[in-house]
């Protein structure tokens, strides 16, 4: 019994951290399901709910397979000794920042991101929460043209997303001095899903590039691709626009994966210079749902070719704890979370590399090249010997690799002048 207690998550809910709710670890969130039919996602489970919600849902499992247990603090102190926990403790999952190595990238070269322009295009974000509160953002409305910050996700998607890079309180991000962008470009709700307008997508991203002069764009979200194969959606035409001048963009590799894959990163992760991210769990085995890619052209008639390869990379997504409403915490899975994780890394890499970014006077595709080429390096086996996989890329996402790789190519050969 006691075996199996310490394998729970205790989870304090966000109504009354007094009460605690237990949860397997190992069952993850709702966001399996996620596939774009237009730009956003289309969940086949309901929205994520807050923790309490999901306690109640949770506890009709059978036991075999989850066991929650409502713990008031009367009790809790001597059950917490027992099972050697000593104080309350909020959810997190700094393993995923362990894992990718971010954490060993900010302490040993002591970056934050810091002089990096980020931007990110989601369903926005409610900066209630008390994670973000030295959080300075810009935030722009392309749903209903608020002038105030607020998230139209019903799962509170962009709120997660920007918690995972730059939550500042009991969540620490992977890049928490970066200059942020926010544009909430998807939010129409159609029943229990919350999609988005390409048109609407399309001007947020050209808004990151013309308006806010990002380095990065952040792209926790994705399409289908055009049925022909041969033409350019309107995405797809603002994401070449924003990678012909130098900034970077980074893509989730969609949420189709499994028996029903349909052989296809999500649509704009499939251009090619665009790093698009697939989700790796715990440990680093492939997330059942992470999409695939058996293409070998990149529908412009191309053949495609390293590093372009796609996904380029995975990273941690199944299981993630991030930022939601108020002081609450929600858990999902998705290559979404695993896209910001990238987007943090690399933010990190251009602080320490600045002219490698636009900021910096890189105002060409040049130094992305270069970019993509160390980080399909950081994954080789110390042979050197390149090995692509339709799921799971180059390989896994590890930040201190990807550092020391980007130094070795600029020693050789700088892309910039």
């Amino acid at each position: 019994m006691l075996d199996e207690l310490r394998s729970l998550d205790f989870i304090p809910e966000p109504e009354d951290p007094r009460i605690l709710s237990a949860a397997d670890p190992n069952l993850m969130g709702h966001q399996e399901g996620f596939r774009a039919e237009v730009t956003g996602w289309q969940p086949d489970a309901p929205p994520q709910a807050p923790l309490a919600e999901r306690r109640r849902r949770l506890g009709r499992i059978p036991g075999s397979v989850l066991m929650v247990l409502i713990i008031a603090l009367t009790s809790w102190w001597g059950l917490g000794n027992w099972l050697g926990v000593a104080e309350v403790q909020y959810p997190d999952s700094e393993w995923a920042y362990e894992e990718s190595r971010i954490r060993d990238l900010q302490s040993v070269h002591g970056l934050d991101g810091s002089g990096v322009k980020v931007c990110m295009v989601d369903t926005g974000i409610d900066l209630d929460h008390d994670d973000f509160n030295d959080a300075q953002i810009v935030f722009k409305d392309f749903v209903s043209g608020s002038t105030t910050p607020l998230d139209h996700g019903l799962d509170h998607h962009g709120s997660m997303m920007a918690g995972i890079l730059i939550a500042d309180g009991h969540l620490k991000g992977a890049a928490t001095g970066i200059s942020l962008s926010v544009a909430a470009a998807l939010g129409e709700r159609q029943g229990m899903e919350t999609v988005g307008d390409t048109t609407l997508v399309a001007q947020a991203i050209d808004w990151c590039i013309e308006e806010r002069s990002a380095d990065i764009i952040s792209l926790s979200l994705g399409g289908m691709q055009n049925s022909d194969g041969n033409t350019s959606s309107e995405v797809e035409n603002a994401v070449m626009g924003a990678l012909e001048k130098g900034v970077y963009v980074v893509a989730a590799a969609g949420n189709d994966g499994g028996v029903d894959d349909d052989g296809l990163v999500s649509s704009p992760a499939n251009v090619p210079l665009v790093i698009a991210v697939g989700a790796v769990q715990r440990g680093g085995q492939i997330w059942d749902s992470s999409s695939r890619d058996d293409s070998i052209t990149d529908g412009q008639g191309n053949n495609r070719t390293d590093p372009h390869q796609k996904p380029e990379i995975t990273a941690p997504g199944a299981g993630i704890i991030s930022t939601a409403p108020g002081t609450s915490y929600f858990r999902s899975s998705g290559t979404s979370g695993s896209t910001v994780f990238v987007t943090g890394a690399l933010a990190l890499l251009l602080e320490e590399h600045p002219r490698m970014s636009r900021s910096g006077g890189a105002n060409t595709d040049v130094c992305i090249e270069t970019m993509k080429q160390a980080l399909m390096k950081s994954t080789a086996p110390l042979d050197g010997t390149i090995v692509h996989d339709n799921v799971s890329g180059y390989g896994t996402l590890d930040a201190i690799a990807w550092f020391d790789s980007v130094n070795d190519i600029l020693s050789e050969e700088p892309c910039y002048a």
